[in-house]
């Protein structure tokens, strides 16, 4: 056994990739707060107060309620934990680190994880405002994934047509992409799957629409009520990094191009180089998904989400399937 190739070199970059993404992930949500801001002209917080706010908690007291059972203290640190382990199965810019040990089923498995600690978190707590976020947040996820789940399979199907030796691994959008398919209906099918990412993005990290599990003026943050210190510093940090991860899937599948081919790049100069060309990317998207978004719709109620989800974003969702997978079919 190659320890150096199979344990060293996986585990110095998935940390080295964790410390990045961290910090972008923060950075991004301080420029997010600084553009919304603009918007509502208003000046806005120092682009990273986020990351004063995460060193800031992670110093204070964490006050532990007298409800609470263990898993309170558990959640946010298996949250984080999850979210670690699903920087090894995403596409950022190069193939992922663990590309070869696990494929889609793994990335939909850890990302739909987190939310569950979250949700075991909040109901550990013993909060009724908390428990009615993690009844929300649960609503919402089944209402949200299947969509997401339909659409990316597909792809991934179509693209295992064209010859790919492993269709359904994450790495799969470096060596093909949707775009090639070049038929008229896959076409109209690829820009109707990107509208269902979008709004499954924007779903995914809560905002605008579907700021509804945390709904700060309706039920105290939700899910975070109870969370206080150190611990809600991760849970912070886990939210920030989903989104990242959640907008890195979006970029993989729709606009995977990089950019060291044409400097001419290889080995780990090519993947840095990559990395931040796809990081560039992540914050357009979230620019459009998160930021306009959020400054321009208000949330929805929980019934008008979950109708929302099933009536328009998963029939497109299947009409963008069907279109794609009509000339195989045929």
């Amino acid at each position: 056994m190659d320890v150096v190739g199979e344990l060293v070199y996986p585990t110095v970059g998935l940390l080295g990739l964790y410390a990045f993404v961290s910090l972008a992930s923060l950075v991004w949500e301080g420029i997010d707060r600084k553009l919304v801001a603009r918007m509502q002209r208003r000046i806005g917080p120092p682009i990273l107060q986020p990351l004063y706010d995460f060193i800031k908690l992670a110093s204070k007291e964490t006050i532990i309620p007298s409800t609470a059972n263990y898993m309170f203290k558990a959640a946010p640190v298996l949250a984080l934990a999850t979210a670690i382990a699903l920087l090894a199965y995403t596409p950022m810019g190069f193939t992922p680190i663990l590309a070869g040990k696990g494929d889609v089923i793994v990335f939909i498995y850890l990302l739909t994880l987190i939310s569950f600690f979250k949700i075991v978190g909040a109901i550990s707590s013993g909060n009724p405002y908390a428990k009615i976020g993690a009844a929300r947040e649960a609503t919402v996820m089944v209402s949200r994934e299947p969509a997401m789940m339909l659409a990316i399979f597909t792809i991934m199907w179509r693209l295992g047509k064209l010859g790919v030796p492993k269709p359904f691994s994450m790495g799969i959008f470096y060596t093909h992409n949707i775009w090639e398919i070049g038929t008229p209906m896959s076409f109209v099918g690829a820009v109707i799957l990107l509208y269902v990412f979008t709004v499954w993005l924007a779903s995914e990290i809560e905002v605008g629409f579907f700021n509804i599990p945390d709904a700060e003026e309706e039920i105290a943050e939700g899910l975070l009520v109870e969370y206080s210190g150190r611990y809600l510093a991760l849970l912070k940090l886990t939210n920030a990094m989903k989104a990242f991860i959640s907008a890195s899937l979006v970029v993989a599948i729709f606009f995977p191009w990089g950019i060291s081919g044409y400097l001419g790049l290889a080995g780990l100069s090519a993947n840095v180089v990559d990395l931040l060309f796809h990081t560039l990317k992540v914050f357009a998207l979230l620019f459009v998904v998160q930021s306009v978004f959020r400054a321009v719709t208000g949330r929805l109620k929980i019934t008008q989400a979950v109708d929302f989800l099933w009536k328009n974003v998963f029939l497109a969702s299947l009409v963008g399937s069907l279109l794609i997978a009509m000339e195989v079919i045929m």
